[in-house]
């Protein structure tokens, strides 16, 4: 593999990850949002909407440019030069190492959210409340979603891969 082939798996592994976060970001901003609604704040509300989208289309840019564009960051940051040997021996190509990156990813973010969502269901049945009812239930939901996010990037690593690849 070549020094600049490195990069570019790097760099898109490096874009997985900030979408992965990217995530877990997105349901705080909703539930700030929601509480800033309720309190009647509209001036406030304003500005928070418009600063998460300009949060949000950065998040977007940065990763399309991580994940498509990682050649172009490669050229325009000289990360292939300076190296004394021009090839790096590993016998995989770079849509295998991707792949397994986003099952890294996926099984971290499944592994992070289980025992999470574990605890709130435990809290859950010991207060023996209504679900609507339950102060807590969105973290129920989001520990939820999270841990399906994790289990699809996982069983589906090759595909997003493949895309990811395709897009080049």
């Amino acid at each position: 593999m070549s020094i600049r082939t490195f990069w570019v798996i790097l760099i898109k592994i490096l874009g997985l990850f900030l979408i992965s976060q990217a995530l877990t970001i997105i349901p705080e901003w909703i539930s700030s949002i929601y509480f800033i609604y309720e309190n009647g704040d509209n001036k406030n509300l304003i500005i928070l909407i418009v600063s998460i989208l300009f949060v949000l289309f950065l998040f977007y840019l940065i990763s399309r440019f991580f994940l498509f564009k990682a050649n172009w960051i490669i050229d325009k940051l000289k990360l292939d030069k300076g190296f004394e040997n021009d090839n790096i021996v590993l016998n995989s190509n770079g849509n295998k190492i991707i792949s397994i990156a986003i099952i890294v990813i996926g099984g971290y973010m499944l592994l992070q959210n289980i025992p999470d969502l574990f605890r709130q269901f435990f809290v859950f049945f010991q207060d023996k409340n209504l679900f609507r009812d339950y102060p807590k239930s969105g973290w129920i939901i989001y520990y939820f979603c999270k841990a399906i996010i994790g289990y699809l990037l996982m069983t589906n690593s090759f595909r997003i891969a493949k895309f990811i690849e395709k897009q080049k």
